[in-house]
């Protein structure tokens, strides 16, 4: 578990004690997801509640609630002393997959059609920013990139519960996911449906928008498939769990 975990807004030590501890547990499960979504937590992370609250600077109850709650939205799993990552099988992945190809397309439709001048002028510019990471290869830059375009055009979506859900089902592959984009082949086929995707959205053209985002769910379906086998059979060989990288899902 990283030890320089800090929690936003804390400005004294007993801030922690004057807020509600609802507030509190928010702010924890918040910053744990972050942490999980960037790859900071990996699977060889034990999350143990009195350490976090020690490390953060908050009593043990709310990081102890803030656990319980990614354990019951199926992120974490327990162990008999703390908790870790969830381990998902390939007919999970496969499930996970078929559900955000029923809602993604039909989000990224709406956001298409809910879309903001200030939305689609952060979209072309995390292309070209994303363009200029690959050409350098730079993997963390155009990983960046990658993530910004999406929570761009998510952002975008009218439906906040569409907006949760989808994002919940995303993190759930967090692990096999976040190493699909070090193979530059793949940077490259994102690059591309990154752009395709970017077009529809300046056409205004819902229904483009919503096939072109199938298509690359489909496409990183099978890289994620790939990717998940190569780690479990590097994994077997070391002995080990494997470790999580960074993300190749726009």
């Amino acid at each position: 578990m990283p030890t320089s975990l800090t929690v936003a807004a804390k400005a004294t030590p007993n801030t922690a004690m004057q807020e509600p501890k609802q507030s509190i547990r928010e702010r924890v499960y918040r910053h744990l997801r972050d942490k999980m979504r960037s790859g900071e937590i990996t699977y060889e992370d034990k999350l143990v509640d009195h350490e976090i609250a020690s490390q953060l600077g908050v009593s043990r109850m709310p990081v102890r609630e803030a656990l319980l709650q990614l354990k019951s939205e199926g992120f974490l799993e327990g162990t008999s002393r703390g908790f870790v990552l969830r381990r998902f099988t390939p007919t999970d992945i496969a499930n996970i997959f078929e559900t955000r190809l029923l809602l993604e397309p039909a989000a990224a439709g709406d956001a298409c059609k809910n879309a903001s001048i200030k939305g689609l002028s952060q979209m072309r510019s995390m292309v070209t920013a994303a363009e200029r990471a690959y050409a350098i290869d730079d993997i963390p830059g155009f990983m960046d990139s990658s993530d910004a375009f999406r929570l761009t055009w998510v952002g975008m979506v009218p439906n906040p519960h569409l907006v949760q859900t989808i994002d919940r089902l995303r993190d759930h592959v967090e692990a096999v996911r976040l190493a699909t984009l070090r193979d530059k082949a793949i940077r490259e086929l994102a690059l591309m449906h990154m752009k395709h995707i970017l077009d529809a959205f300046l056409e205004a053209d819902a229904e483009a928008v919503k096939e072109r985002v199938a298509h690359n769910m489909r496409v990183s379906a099978t890289c994620y498939y790939s990717t998940q086998e190569t780690i479990l059979s590097s994994s077997a060989e070391r002995g080990t769990e494997p470790l999580t990288a960074k993300s190749g899902d726009l």
